[in-house]
């Protein structure tokens, strides 16, 4: 389940943040700033001592406690940030933008799992690694462009990729076609579709959630807990259009 830090945060910290907008973690930053984050925004850049106009810190250890932390560093780096995070600053959403993990190779797959179990510990919920990140009505954390226009009635949208994302986000400008949320799942080292799933069914309203949900698919680790969301969500008066790209044995 998605812990409501990650969705809905009233402090969020960008870890490698930059005034280079061609970064994943300077355009996060425009983008939130942009796009009117209500709540308190916190920088680390061991180099800077302002960035796009916020006051930075220099090291993870020197910042308040944030709700959400989102991470654009080397894979290497991550665990020890995390583990403060959780452990120090009562983190409980993490959003990490950096690959380098299980979709490389094994060494990869080591630091994920060992990531993964430092936020289960600290009770929190992480979306990624390798992903772009998550826009809703309550901030825009992703690092890439165009940001759809939000709508309560627009569709609720799911995809295991990121460049997929990007593209029927783009296609859909065309169509009229608007958006509720955004999430993107990257390796689903913890979360997936059907843990996001999970949420749309369980914070469902009827006349204020979104009825229409579109999923582009890589990969389903629990399949019961995808039919179980799934379904409900169509008892509920809900449409699904969905793709699953690739097959296996």
């Amino acid at each position: 389940m998605l812990h409501k830090k990650l969705i809905n945060p009233k402090s969020i910290v960008i870890i490698g943040d930059s005034d280079n907008l061609q970064s994943p973690g300077g355009r996060v930053l425009k983008n939130i700033i942009d796009h009117n984050f209500k709540g308190k925004l916190f920088v680390v850049n061991p180099k800077k001592d302002n960035v796009q106009d916020v006051k930075t810190f220099h090291n993870v250890i020197d910042i308040p406690n944030v709700d959400l932390a989102i991470i654009a560093i080397a894979a290497k780096f991550i665990p020890k940030t995390v583990k403060i995070l959780g452990q120090q600053k009562k983190t409980k959403g993490f959003i990490i933008f950096s690959a380098g993990f299980s979709e490389k190779d094994l060494e990869g797959a080591v630091l994920e799992f060992e990531i993964v179990n430092l936020i289960k510990k600290a009770g929190g919920s992480l979306l990624g690694p390798n992903n772009i990140g998550l826009i809703n009505s309550n901030y825009a954390g992703v690092f890439t462009t165009p940001i759809p226009k939000l709508n309560k009635n627009g569709v609720d949208f799911i995809s295991g990729s990121g460049a997929t994302a990007v593209f029927i986000i783009e296609a859909a400008k065309s169509t009229g076609l608007t958006f509720s949320s955004v999430y993107t799942v990257g390796n689903s080292a913890q979360n997936g579709v059907e843990e996001v799933l999970e949420y749309f069914d369980t914070k469902y309203k009827d006349g204020e959630s979104s009825k229409v949900k579109l999923l582009y698919i890589e990969s389903i680790k629990n399949p019961a807990k995808f039919l179980k969301h799934t379904s409900s969500l169509i008892k509920k008066g809900c449409k699904i259009a969905a793709i699953k790209a690739g097959s296996s044995e």
